[in-house]
């Protein structure tokens, strides 16, 4: 037992976590796994019959949309889901012939937020993008713009003088993970090649935890950054791992019932609530993309207003028969209407991911690129203090803050005694 004798203070480095009462919980858990997977076995097999039967019936699935979103608007709510675009819906559709060369620019962010227990208030974002020139024999090339830090009273305050929200703080950092590729991909659209410019996660920038006026700015900022690449020729994609959407999930119940028959309680009782879309196309084989969706969902009039509707479609990415690896590919409209763009960035994507065993290159090496260690965490806070110090100013934590990391450094020694 450790004892610290400045302050007569004996710490307990104990677990706090009562495992034995979290194991029946787990066991239970364990079960609960098992009986979903047999409702989900069930619910399965109905839904993809679903997808066969209605696999070109366009018509019928954009009436039930339209029934349904009438149906949500009048709770004031948006239907949320898939609608067909001119694509088989059960069909699978093989990878393409991968271009001789191609360009594919990435760009991730991280941030540090601001924490009003910290020395200071500030927060900073750092951006780390990447170019991978297939074809080419050249080394990937590796971007850092300037990190930004963030300190001035009204960066960090909104107008009633409140601290600036994390949400705030993520779309400030995805505006700048795009404002890079918009950077970046006109050095590259000169060569007679694709040029793909690839985000990480949903196409559309996330403003919802935003007061509305913000949302408007944010997002007309965002839109003409897309215009910029559209302008560029570079192709523009966001890549999704592993998603947990419902889209395609939402059609089929549509499909499931009568038109007259689409209302609010039908939409509430649904049967295929156990699903994901990730169940309904695990018929896809090694390098086959699904059929092409576009997305209903609620803001996004602006996206089709603009060009950039939002499409997605799903893509298995692994090599091995045995073994799925399912992404969501989201697009804006204007790439859709060109097969041969689709083709190139199918072809691309899968090249992309079996580089690394099953996520793109790009993507990977920009997160590495972009992530802010601890202990570089730990080297902003300690220059910030220096400077501090320099103008006399204290640069002490919170007494909550304090005792945390008293804690902490006390754990840490703990571990490295038992070591």
């Amino acid at each position: 037992m450790l004892c610290d004798t400045a302050s007569g203070v004996t710490p307990l480095i104990t677990m706090t976590l009562e495992l034995n009462q979290v194991a029946p919980q787990v066991k239970a858990l364990g079960q609960s796994l098992t009986g979903q997977a047999h409702l989900r076995s069930e619910a399965k097999i109905k839904m993809q019959a679903l997808l066969r039967d209605y696999s070109t019936a366009f018509t019928e699935l954009h009436e039930r949309v339209v029934r349904a979103e009438k149906v949500q608007q009048q709770q004031r709510f948006d239907w949320v889901g898939a609608a067909p675009t001119n694509e088989a819906l059960a069909e699978s559709y093989p990878l393409p012939p991968r271009p001789e060369r191609a360009t594919v620019i990435a760009s991730d962010g991280s941030q540090i937020l601001p924490d009003p227990h910290a020395i200071a208030l500030y927060y900073l974002i750092n951006v780390g993008s990447i170019v991978y020139r297939h074809g080419s024999n050249l080394k990937p090339e590796t971007y850092n713009p300037k990190p930004n830090l963030y300190y001035d009273p009204a960066d960090l305050m909104d107008e009633q003088g409140r601290l600036i929200s994390l949400g705030e703080v993520n779309v400030k950092r995805d505006m700048a993970e795009i404002e890079v590729l918009t950077e970046l991909a006109p050095r590259y659209t000169e060569a007679n090649e694709p040029v793909i410019a690839l985000m990480d996660g949903q196409f559309i920038l996330r403003v919802i935890d935003l007061p509305f006026q913000q949302q408007q700015e944010y997002q007309q900022l965002y839109l003409s950054q897309l215009d910029l690449l559209r302008d560029s020729g570079a192709l523009v994609a966001a890549y999704i791992d592993r998603p947990r959407s419902t889209f395609v999930v939402a059609l089929m119940l549509l499909a499931s019932l009568e038109l007259a028959a689409i209302n609010e309680n039908s939409l509430r009782s649904n049967e295929f609530r156990h699903l994901t879309d990730l169940d309904l196309f695990d018929f896809l084989g090694p390098g086959e993309r699904s059929a092409i969706f576009s997305l209903k969902a609620k803001g996004l009039d602006r996206y089709s207003h603009a060009g950039h509707g939002v499409h997605f479609f799903f893509l298995n990415v692994s090599a091995r028969p045995n073994r799925l690896n399912l992404a969501r590919v989201e697009i804006p409209a204007w790439m859709v209407a060109n097969p041969r763009w689709v083709e190139a960035l199918h072809a691309t994507l899968v090249r992309q991911a079996r580089l690394t065993g099953g996520y793109p290159y790009v993507l990977a090496r920009a997160h590495e690129l972009a992530i802010i260690s601890n202990e570089e965490r730990q080297a902003v806070e300690m220059m910030l203090a220096l400077e501090m110090r320099r103008y006399g100013l204290d640069p002490a934590p919170s007494a909550k803050q304090f005792n945390k990391n008293l804690l902490t450094e006390r754990e840490g020694f703990a571990v490295k005694i038992r070591n």
